[in-house]
């Protein structure tokens, strides 16, 4: 074989030599990863190899990173509205990998802005009524609801409910027995009044007026509807408990400080920072923080929507807004809980 055969065959082993490194380092060690986004609206997801190099595209629904090295990556995802999250996972050589990423609502609380609305509201609705007021001694004012002003007034052994609102004259709804009236019981009692006869408390709806008893032994921080109209949810100062109208039987959840039912049948419970028991039999490893639950329907399956520092006392579910309540009285909106 001649010399310049024998060179051409090696150059020909030198150039697939070369081919064959740059093929194993450079193409056969490669990979491509797809990300599964749940959730609407734009999210940007950060791909970090182990090495430190970072690329970041803008995606919806779907976000493709191709041929990239076949080594460990770390994605982190962030979306407006929703909590940021970060996962790790190992791309092999040649490999096409999809990965799910479950993006939760970021649920915050928000000072309540619609009190001084209330407010202005109230006083304005109790101005129209002023010369009623000041020919009744002992009058109340019960509260402001959307529907208008609610207020008591005295006749001989009972008091006279009324509603007033901008569009009509003040109308009576219905009368109950003399009594020490709950001021604040519109808004810790929702859809109630709450009277003190000395031997008991009554509480009377906002609705038809009808007398509703409690055989309840303690006292009642709050009272809510759920969407069985024979179960009321009672809330203690330690517990919460289901108590049912027909059968006078009080039935207490050992797991929730409170809870409120929504009009599509979930839950929203809370847990106390303080409440060192049912945060055992929870398994909750964060005992600094108020944590509010969401649970299911149908399933029962629960998750938390929000870790608080916040010292909560109850939780209220008014006009359709979701409301946390401090033990100062301070009410906050739960927002993007759906």
């Amino acid at each position: 074989m001649s010399n310049r055969l024998l060179s051409f065959f090696i150059l020909i082993l030198i150039f697939a030599g070369l081919f064959g490194a740059y093929y194993y380092f450079f193409v056969a060690s490669t990979a491509s990863v797809s990300f599964i986004i749940n959730g609407s609206g734009s999210a940007s997801i950060a791909l970090t190899s182990e090495f430190g190099n970072s690329s970041t595209h803008e995606c919806e629904r779907n976000c493709l990173f191709e041929n990239i090295p076949a080594v460990n990556y770390t994605v982190s995802a962030k979306r407006e509205g929703y909590t940021p999250i970060t996962k790790t996972f190992k791309l092999n050589r040649g490999e096409t990998k999809k990965v799910m990423l479950m993006m939760e609502k970021e649920v915050i609380l928000t000072e309540q802005k619609g009190e001084k609305e209330d407010t202005i509201a109230t006083l304005k609705l109790q101005k129209s009524i002023q010369d009623t007021l000041e020919t009744n001694t002992g009058w109340i004012v019960l509260g402001y609801r959307t529907n208008g002003l609610y207020y008591a007034l005295p006749s001989d052994d009972w008091w006279d409910i009324f509603r007033k609102n901008e569009e009509e004259e003040a109308r009576k709804l219905f009368k109950i027995p003399k009594g020490i009236l709950t001021i604040e019981s519109l808004d810790t009692y929702e859809g109630y009044v709450a009277l003190n006869t000395w031997e008991k408390i009554s509480f009377y709806s906002l609705i038809n007026g009808a007398e509703m008893n409690f055989t309840f032994d303690g006292a009642i921080v709050s009272i809510k509807d759920t969407l069985d109209d024979d179960t009321k949810i009672i809330t203690s100062p330690k517990w919460v408990f289901m108590y049912s109208l027909r059968e006078k039987i009080i039935r207490p959840n050992p797991l929730y400080d409170d809870i409120i039912q929504l009009s599509s049948g979930e839950i929203i419970a809370l847990v106390k920072k303080s409440s060192r028991e049912k945060q055992s039999l929870l398994s909750l490893a964060d005992t600094q923080n108020d944590i509010v639950f969401l649970i299911g329907e149908d399933t029962r399956e629960r998750r938390i929507l929000l870790q608080t520092p916040k010292n909560g006392e109850m939780l209220r579910y008014k006009n359709g807004e979701i409301l946390f309540v401090e033990k100062s009285g301070e009410v906050f909106v739960m927002s993007n809980v759906k």
